[in-house]
């Protein structure tokens, strides 16, 4: 004993050391993170440049350059294909349009301008199509020739500094000035100018089923021809959003301009009118012949167009002229050459919060008649017409910037935050003299912490970032998932905790060893390692992904920081600093959820009754869904999928099982899990208000939103950092550390039990307490590092949202985990051979269910865990349990204690 006292005592000395130079590594991160700590923010700052790449060359007749182009990126090149243009002389002066038939090939050179690296030739010559930038290539639609209106379809690929060319399947209908778009690998094509006028047809092509030819959708909801089609994340999932367009109806003398927007859901298969096109003082704005492009997760640009005003008035000198007006030809030319120029807003549209706001205006003159793409992080738009009969050779590029600037003072708060997490591992360090102290904390710990701490383990950043964005992008239908644990509590307390108390397990595996056979216990505790490793990997990379995008932080520096603190601490300090590090954690957590919601609230345009008025208008607070629909988070789905996942964590997982062993009795746990299960309805609540505050915030302040997002789960730490004040925002970006590393604590520490308890005691031949201490703490390293290393690995990644991972993640890896615990307390029938082979059906099950079927993810566990337990009782008709569980009485195991 006094030898165990001497080395703690020499182990916290050099713990204090350690703590000095990490207090000073600090130091140097925050210095190196808040190097621009006098810079001003910037959200949505648009720099613009331009280049002539269109007017000397030679395949392009003239020096003007073409309108109306095909125009896409393939293997990082910029593909320009056709386009028309004027080089004998406008209309007003006898000139014909030119048609071009070449294929223009573009790469950037090392000084970041824009070359011609290759030149090719389209079948014949064509312009005013549709272009889709695809996997395989440039995927050319429709248009004009010189011969009439086209119906081909071509794909234009370059490959190995090679272009070619390949047909695809025709378009039922020639058209002009269609509008195309593509999600995975559907190509959706709306509208178009056929030979009889605009179409409102809507087609899809499967491109990995090109035999099956154009399939016709839900026609559109007016003939159109010329607008602008675009796939988006509409926050339930991408959708097809058509923008303005025009049409000229039968008998009338004028064309009619749109300012309609319309989006197409592929999962409900039908049309929804969103808000027109506006601008900032909500006055609506017709426009057609506009470039429009995805930016960030949930934007969409449109930049250019027409809005019909000068070109209403000269159809009306073309009608006066036909009917013998003298002076009408003269007005018409006039029209022409004093054209005033197209739409000068860059307009931006929010596909979630169905809001428009313009973000400046167009240096130098902009286009009509041309496409847009994203290339090398900027919108390019190339060539296109500025006014009749007269294009531009120019490239236009815009860069859209958000110039994150996290502060000193907020750095500070996060230095603080880390160090004290250090701190705290250190001081319960000299406690940690055995085993059952690092894993169990000798039953020290009250039933109120550790209720806090289950709490606190299960509410991961994922979560704390997730459920905002979630019920941001949608609705409450999700919040009934969260209140699964007031329904299993009880399950968990009248039958599972007995189980875990009275036995006094080392970990929740020994049970299955007890219950089944020494097989089933190192498979389940070798699906937990594996699980766990990924997990950590998961909560470390998710949060600092999201914390990327808006704060600016390295994403891999950001990882090993989170990862290295909570190694340090939670491999010093044991499952007491694990848990009084929850505690205080649980607390930064929502507190800091209370302080942004009231700041969100007051920044909603009529406050209180604003925030209401908005989200009441917009559904925001729908929460049941009584449809039938499995593949949809219905209130079906949600309840079953939220009770399954519910019981898979709260009877399997290590980490939240270990929490029971910490109070002094079975008693005490019970209530820790009924306080867990209390504090999830109000906390719950908050986090779902904060997804409904922000959507109500972005849309009284659409511009505030950077729309470079990559994913709608950075929407919360954005607000936090660019709306909330210094030092607010740097505790609530520590609540989101906090939250990572709550999480990522418990999982080490669960871990390094199951290394521990469940190999190295059973599989070592002498085990003694000071080679038991050195695995516990070495196997909870390596395990923390192994999940950096996963987390670095994953850092590439780009996950639409966190929420729907996470839970995907979860049902696939866990259910079987599950399985063998309900099979162990419910089904006394089932051998070991029987549970081994129902978990490896269950798991080949449910991987035949998320390939082949459209069920909901949120089902995954309770599929796994049921096809687990039937197929094991299947093969326990033929392999029935002949095992009692011998020396394991309740009463005997209490005696022990």
């Amino acid at each position: 004993m006094r030898q165990n006292q001497k080395r703690n005592q020499q182990m916290a000395r050099s713990a204090f050391s350690l703590t000095r130079k990490v207090t000073m590594a600090f130091l140097v991160l925050l210095g190196l993170w808040s190097g621009e700590l006098l810079a001003e923010e910037e959200i949505n700052h648009i720099e613009q440049s331009t280049q002539n790449i269109l007017g000397d060359v030679k395949q392009i007749a003239g020096q003007e350059g073409v309108a109306g182009a095909f125009a896409g990126v393939h293997n990082n090149a910029l593909l320009v294909a056709g386009g028309s243009a004027f080089p004998d002389g406008k209309p007003w002066e006898g000139g014909q349009k030119h048609f071009s038939d070449a294929v223009l090939v573009f790469e950037r050179g090392t000084d970041g301008a824009v070359e011609l690296v290759q030149n090719g030739q389209l079948p014949e010559g064509i312009a005013e199509g549709a272009s889709v930038s695809l996997s395989e290539g440039l995927l050319c639609l429709g248009g004009q020739t010189p011969a009439g209106l086209s119906k081909q379809v071509v794909l234009i690929s370059w490959v190995n500094n090679q272009l070619e060319l390949k047909q695809f399947p025709e378009l039922p209908v020639a058209v002009k000035n269609p509008a195309a778009t593509v999600i995975g690998n559907a190509v959706y094509v709306v509208g178009g100018q056929s030979a009889t006028g605009a179409t409102d047809q809507f087609l899809k092509l499967d491109i990995a089923n090109l035999s099956a030819g154009w399939q016709t959708l839900a026609a559109f909801p007016m003939p159109v021809a010329g607008a602008s089609a675009v796939a988006q994340m509409d926050g339930e999932e991408v959708s097809v959003f058509v923008f303005g367009g025009r049409a000229k109806a039968a008998g009338a003398s004028t064309t009619t301009f749109y300012s309609g927007v319309f989006r197409f859901r592929p999962s409900a298969g039908v049309w929804k009118q969103q808000r027109d096109i506006r601008l900032s003082d909500g006055q609506a704005m017709s426009l057609a012949v506009a470039a429009a492009s995805p930016v960030g997760a949930s934007h969409v640009v449109v930049v250019g167009g027409d809005s019909g005003a000068t070109f209403n008035q000269v159809e009306a000198a073309i009608n006066r002229m036909q009917n013998g007006d003298a002076q009408a030809q003269a007005e018409r030319d006039s029209l022409w050459i004093n054209h005033p120029g197209f739409n000068t807003k860059i307009l931006i549209y929010n596909t979630v919060t169905d809001v428009w706001f313009d973000a400046g205006s167009w240096e130098g003159t902009p286009v009509a008649v041309s496409a847009s793409v994203w290339w090398n992080g900027s919108l390019v738009v190339p060539g296109g017409e500025i006014k009749p009969a007269t294009r531009t050779p120019m490239l236009q590029e815009f860069r859209i910037t958000v110039k994150p600037v996290f502060g000193w003072l907020n750095y500070l708060v996060l230095g603080v935050y880390f160090i004290g997490m250090l701190l705290l591992g250190f001081f319960f360090m000299k406690r940690e003299s055995s085993t059952d102290d690092f894993f169990k904390a000798g039953g020290r710990i009250p039933w109120w912490a550790a209720g806090i701490s289950i709490f606190a383990t299960t509410l991961s950043a994922i979560t704390f970032i997730a459920i905002p964005a979630k019920s941001y992008a949608t609705d409450w239908r999700m919040f009934m998932f969260n209140m699964a644990i007031i329904v299993i509590a009880p399950v968990v307390i009248r039958y599972f905790l007995p189980f875990f108390r009275r036995f006094n397990f080392d970990t929740a595996y020994q049970y299955l060893e007890a219950r089944f056979n020494r097989s089933v216990r190192w498979l389940a505790s070798a699906l937990f390692v594996f699980f766990m490793v990924s997990r950590i990997a998961i909560v470390l990379f998710l949060p600092s992904l999201a914390l990327n995008a808006v704060t600016g932080f390295n994403i891999y520096l950001a990882i090993i920081v989170m990862g290295v603190v909570t190694i340090i601490y939670c491999t010093s300090g044991g499952i007491e600093a694990v848990v009084w590090g929850d505690v205080i954690q649980g607390f930064i957590l929502v507190g800091g959820a209370f302080i942004a919601l009231s700041f969100m609230l007051a920044g909603v345009e009529g406050g209180l009754g604003g925030f209401l008025d908005i989200s009441a208008a917009h559904h925001k607070f729908h929460t049941f869904d009584f449809r039938f629909d499995f593949t949809q988070p219905v209130f079906w789905v949600v309840l079953i999928g939220g009770l399954a996942n519910t019981l898979i964590s709260y009877t399997s997982d290590q980490s939240v099982v270990q929490r029971y062993m910490t109070t002094k009795d079975e008693k005490a746990t019970g209530r820790s899990i009924w306080l867990n299960g209390f504090l999830s309805i109000p906390v719950s609540i908050i986090f779902f208000l904060l997804g409904t505050g922000l959507y109500a915030y972005y849309t009284s302040n659409p511009e505030r939103m950077a729309v470079v997002n990559p994913n709608i789960d950075s929407v919360f730490p954005q607000f936090i950092v660019a709306q909330m004040p210094a030092g607010v925002a740097g505790l609530l970006i520590a609540a989101i550390f906090a939250a990572a590393m709550s999480t990522l604590s418990s999982n080490i520490n669960s871990v390094s039990a199951v290394i521990t308890s469940d190999f190295y005691k059973v599989l070592a031949k002498k085990v003694t307490l000071g080679r038991s201490m050195s695995v516990a703490r070495w196997s909870g390293i390596i395990v923390g590092v192994l999940g950096i290393m996963m987390a670095l690995m994953l850092a590439t990644w780009n996950i639409a949202s966190l929420w729907d991972q996470f839970n995907t993640f979860l049902g696939l890896l866990t259910g079987g985990l599950g399985a063998l615990f309900v099979m162990g307390v419910f089904f006394p029938r089932i051998s070991g051979h029987a549970a081994l082979g129902g978990v490896v059906g269950g798991l080949i099950v449910l991987t035949l269910v998320k390939n082949h079927s459209d069920l909901s993810f949120l089902l995954y566990g309770l599929v796994g865990m049921a096809a687990s337990v039937l197929l094991a009782l299947l093969l326990s008709l033929a392999l029935p349990n002949r095992k009692t569980i011998t020396g394991y009485t309740w009463q005997s195991r209490e005696r022990n204690a």
